[in-house]
């Protein structure tokens, strides 16, 4: 739907969060390995731990547990506060290994990210899907499921450090509850909820503009206002913004939520489209070919404000 503006899907990046695939130790580096999961046994023992060690090395302690029942799952939105130190030995006492806070930007305002699988580190993302809402836990963890062999971009996390998240999950939610959310907290008057799981609003509507379906069977083209937004973190983040004439012909190359909803209008109508992924940019996305980075989110759920102008 023309060029879209870029989206820098930063949220995983800030913290450094996202997963770093290409910079991770090889596991066949057993020395280093060995070394990490040595100093967080030593770490958890000082401190008292009593956690659970996975098979590929995370160390997993529940500080305080909730009674939901509800977990994370890929493709939801995952609500979560954090902390994030470096465990190293001392200088004065190799036999201690101390921790050293390195970010705590999150710590009380929860960051919201997409679950999309693979893209955390490797660690954080098996400690969060061990995770049940409300929870509260201690991931300790090996280089090779954190930053790796490499020094993080912020400089705060030396190569081949063993790390501490410590991980607060305060809510999970489906794509559905993302959107009902939105429209309670934006007031927005539903008009019509397709089986697709388009929510159509219309805003505006013209007393005696044509229907788009009749102009477009018609051979007219449309000539179309409009700004695409990404729910993201309870609110809508702009993507883009455009005005565009289109044809019978290009409704193919649409993305599907908002053709499902341009139909419904006539000539002169302003509505707004919420939808899911589904009919969306899906489980893959936009990607910018330029940046490498996402214009929109895979799973995103999308709103569009439209106006259609004119037909001719």
């Amino acid at each position: 739907m023309g060029k879209l503006q870029l989206f820098i899907f930063s949220v995983l990046l800030l913290g450094g969060l996202a997963s770093c695939k290409t910079q991770e130790v090889d596991p066949s580096v057993a020395t280093t390995y060995a070394s990490n999961i040595k100093d967080i046994t030593d770490y958890a023992t000082s401190k008292g731990m009593s956690g659970t060690s996975t098979s590929s090395g995370l160390y997993y302690v529940v500080t305080k547990a909730s009674s939901s029942t509800v977990i994370p799952a890929y493709g939801q939105e995952l609500e979560f506060t954090y902390t994030l130190s470096v465990l190293s030995r001392s200088t004065s006492n190799t036999a201690v290994v101390t921790s050293t806070k390195v970010d705590s930007a999150y710590a009380t305002n929860p960051t919201f990210i997409p679950f999309i699988k693979g893209a955390l580190k490797a660690g954080l993302e098996e400690g969060l899907l061990a995770m049940h809402e409300g929870d509260q836990v201690v991931l300790l963890m090996p280089s090779i499921l954190a930053y790796g062999d490499v020094i993080s971009s912020d400089g705060l996390v030396p190569a081949n450090s063993p790390v501490r998240f410590d991980v607060t999950l305060n809510r999970t939610r489906t794509e559905d509850q993302q959107m009902d959310e939105y429209v309670a907290a934006t007031g927005l008057s539903l008009t019509q909820t397709t089986t697709t799981g388009l929510r159509f609003f219309l805003t505006t509507p013209s007393a005696t503009g044509d229907s788009v379906k009749t102009a477009l069977d018609n051979g007219l083209t449309l000539t179309v206002k409009y700004v695409g937004k990404q729910l993201h973190a309870k609110t809508a983040v702009g993507f883009d913004s455009t005005t565009t004439s289109l044809s019978k012909s290009n409704l193919a190359g649409l993305v599907a939520g908002f053709s499902e909803g341009l139909v419904k209008l006539k000539v002169g109508d302003k509505a707004t489209f919420l939808f899911p992924s589904s009919i969306g940019y899906s489980t893959g996305g936009l990607v910018d070919k330029s940046t490498g980075f996402y214009k929109v989110a895979p799973y995103a759920p999308l709103r569009y404000d439209v106006e259609v102008i004119s037909a001719k």
